[in-house]
């Protein structure tokens, strides 16, 4: 990794700016060279430690106990593979026990995309990492050995260095032809190829914690019977749940559809409302017997494809059930309540698509949906002639991609279409109705 040798040379020009105007810095004007015991651990152990610039020599390696300046000294912490320390160490004159100091050194990694040549087979490292294009995440810094081939031919045979929180792209051209073989690496090139490997050819399992709010108005169209189905209006649902995505061919099978897998999600309300109607003389809200009860889950089989590095476009389809019901006290008043608002439960096939583009860590993305509906619950059953409903969904969100880490917001709109056809007889008379849910959600979530 590289060494940001010319901050630890600002640093120590600080220090010795301070020591000319008499301050504590080692080496002012005054002389100064006392020291004290300072320990020094860090985690991972195992880490070089230099005071002032790395040409004074390494003083000790971790965890270590040194004299160390009184007074501030530039002091740069490093080990392989891990992101270099660089900050001043202040050591007081006077103290009631040796000082003792713990840096935390995290992983140094960047990202590698492989560009054009689709389908070509990725090596990197000597691993097999599935087919191109195709952009790998959490690549420990350093040099990568990368090997593009095609019907047993070499398109692309290099070390690629890897740089922190940096693209490294490799681009085959469309006329590429086989590489000759690559010499043998430097020895410190060898090191690097033999350092722990996090390179994949995409994420292998998925989990997160989701929370949506909601907000639900179903409307009647042509209502003839008002006082018996009342339009309805919801707001500040919460669901809560979790979700869990699995990359099966990338776990037992690498390189093959990398980009197939298995999604389900579970969510249910938390926060159950009371349910008040108007009273139709005096025009005051009455509480009644009925409380709101949400439910969602979902299944899905799901399959993405990276265009460029830079984009993903994905399909889907699957199984869904959302549950927007009310629960009573059982009574025969509940029980008639529930009869009057639109208790139901949707349980449709969902077949769609997702659209993103990438821009570092950051990944808008916009989805749409149909939703074949095959139940719609309680709502289904107030008419004798026939009831039909379907369904559609759209969504805007953005990812935010922090290592294995993904924090993610979305809003989106569902709107479950109703048609009715009812005899003169029937105690509910409309034509149709619509329930629109809107949603927002967060979610944070592990990748592997």
């Amino acid at each position: 990794m590289r060494r940001p040798q010319v901050l630890a040379a600002c640093l120590v020009a600080s220090a010795a700016g301070s020591a000319a105007a008499g301050g504590p810095g080692p080496g002012n004007a005054q002389g100064n060279t006392k020291t004290s015991k300072v320990t020094i651990e860090t985690d991972p152990p195992g880490a070089k430690v230099y005071f002032n610039v790395k040409e004074d020599g390494e003083v000790c390696t971790t965890p270590c106990t040194v004299d160390a300046p009184i007074g501030e000294t530039p002091i740069i912490v490093e080990a392989e593979n891990r992101r270099s320390i660089i900050e001043n160490l202040v050591v007081p004159r006077k103290t009631a026990r040796p000082l003792r100091v713990s840096f935390n050194l995290r992983p140094a990694y960047g990202s590698l995309v492989i560009e054009g040549s689709d389908g070509a087979t990725i090596k990197i490292d000597e691993r097999a990492q599935g087919t191109a294009p195709r952009r790998f995440e959490d690549i420990l810094a350093g040099a990568h050995h990368v090997v593009l081939e095609r019907d047993g031919k070499k398109l692309y045979d290099e070390f690629v260095e890897v740089e922190v929180d940096a693209d490294a792209t490799v681009s085959v051209p469309r006329a590429a032809v086989p590489a000759a073989p690559v010499a043998s690496p430097a020895p410190a090139v060898a090191a690097a190829r033999e350092a722990p490997d996090r390179a994949r050819g995409g994420p292998m399992v998925a989990v997160a914690a989701a929370t949506d709010i909601g907000f639900r108005q179903f409307t009647y169209t042509n209502n003839l019977t008002p006082t018996r189905q009342r339009n309805d209006s919801e707001g500040g649902e919460v669901l809560t749940g979790a979700s869990v995505e699995l990359w099966p061919t990338a776990l037992l099978f690498p390189g093959t559809l990398p980009g197939l897998s298995l999604y389900g999600r579970f969510q249910i309300g938390v926060n159950p409302q009371p349910v008040t109607v108007r009273d139709s003389v005096t025009g005051e809200m009455k509480p009644t017997s009925l409380t709101t009860s949400w439910r969602s889950w979902e299944i899905s089989l799901r399959h993405r494809w990276t265009i460029a590095g830079a984009g993903t476009i994905e399909v889907g389809a699957g199984y869904t059930s959302d549950r927007y019901q009310f629960t009573t006290d059982g009574s025969m008043d509940g029980d008639a309540q529930r009869a009057t608002v639109p208790d139901a439960a949707y349980k449709a096939v969902r077949i769609g698509g997702r659209a993103s583009l990438r821009f570092g860590r950051f990944e808008p993305y916009i989805a749409a949906e149909n939703r074949l509906v095959v139940s719609g619950g309680m709502m289904e059953h107030r008419y004798k002639l026939n009831t039909s409903v379907n369904g559609v969904q759209g969504a805007l969100g953005a990812v935010i991609h922090l290592g294995h880490f993904e924090v993610r917001a979305d809003a989106s709109v569902t709107d479950y279409s109703w048609a009715f056809r009812y005899e003169l007889s029937d105690d509910d008379k409309a034509d149709g109705g619509s329930d629109l849910i809107e949603r927002i959600g967060f979610s944070i979530g592990y990748v592997y």
